[in-house]
């Protein structure tokens, strides 16, 4: 899982970043705040179909949420495939906004997304500074919080044993200061969390026979170093002019060549026992991708 910190607004990303969800964080009776802030912009960017999708969910929810519920929503007209609401703050009251969420609130807000959005088979997620309201923390601040607790879910998937099932978690601002001072205050803490190779079934052990001083000479000095696996020119060129783009819903075997929008040319190695392939790209990286996850 890769955590990556973008300068650009978490809900206009270009094309080339686009994501199956992205997170939202509002009041727990999911009701827009008018003036200018994350509602406003969610509000424009969203279309104005959001107030009537929000009417549908409190329908549904009659007594509201709780802090750190979460409800998936239609995804309107941004680039993603569905909007998650997660309740960070309670609802206005006589006109007065609620105070912004604390730090604790807004960590274990992003580890009950992630948990919620790997469940759905979500291979991109983007996050926004959460936590905006009257005396939020500083949007740095807020920023290097979202990085730790995603660090944080990828370490519980680590130490259970499970694939956290996410590729990438990106976390955005508009502002590139914004963004390069998080990185800066983060250090090398969170800039990339990759995930654990997936555990390769172990060759028999050889049986070492005794030998002779001349011949382990020999074997030492013919015994040719291992290299790593690499696409050669030719097999990017001809999977350029032939491959299909990946698709995570997709069955891929070994020996399929794919172009990743991100990593480009790759040849699947191994189908993993939980369900993931691993890919040899053009860079020399190994990647673990979804696939067959319609």
């Amino acid at each position: 899982m890769d955590v990556q910190l973008i300068a650009s607004s978490v809900l206009d990303l270009p094309s080339s970043q686009r994501v199956d969800a992205i997170v939202h964080d509002g009041t727990t009776d999911l009701t827009l705040w008018r003036p200018p802030g994350p509602d406003r912009d969610l509000l424009e960017q969203f279309g104005d179909e959001l107030p009537r999708v929000l009417d549908r969910e409190r329908v549904r929810h009659p007594d509201g949420l709780e802090i750190g519920e979460l409800v998936r929503l239609h995804r309107g007209k941004l680039h993603c495939d569905f909007l998650v609401w997660v309740a960070s703050r309670p609802p206005e009251r006589a006109g007065v906004q609620a105070k912004a969420p604390p730090a604790e609130v807004i960590s274990k807000a992003v580890i009950d997304v992630l948990r919620f959005v790997s469940e759905r088979h979500v291979a991109r997620v983007a996050f926004g500074p959460l936590g905006a309201g009257p005396d939020a923390l500083p949007d740095v601040e807020r920023l290097v919080l979202v990085a730790k607790a995603a660090n944080k879910f990828y370490e519980e998937c680590f130490a259970e044993g499970r694939p956290a099932g996410i590729e990438e978690v990106l976390i955005c601002h508009p502002h590139g200061s914004k963004i390069r001072d998080a990185r800066r205050d983060l250090g090398r803490t969170v800039s990339v969390v990759k995930e654990a190779p997936a555990p390769a079934p172990e060759p028999a052990p050889k049986k070492r026979r005794a030998a002779s001083s001349t011949t382990k000479k020999a074997s030492t000095t013919r015994r040719p170093r291992a290299s790593a696996p690499v696409l050669t020119a030719d097999e990017i060129g001809q999977a350029r002019a032939t491959a299909p783009a990946y698709d995570r819903a997709v069955r891929y075997d070994p020996g399929q060549h794919v172009i990743h929008a991100k990593f480009g040319v790759g040849r699947v190695e191994e189908v993993t026992p939980e369900g993931f392939i691993l890919v040899l790209f053009e860079s020399g990286e190994t990647k673990r991708l979804l696939h067959n996850r319609p």
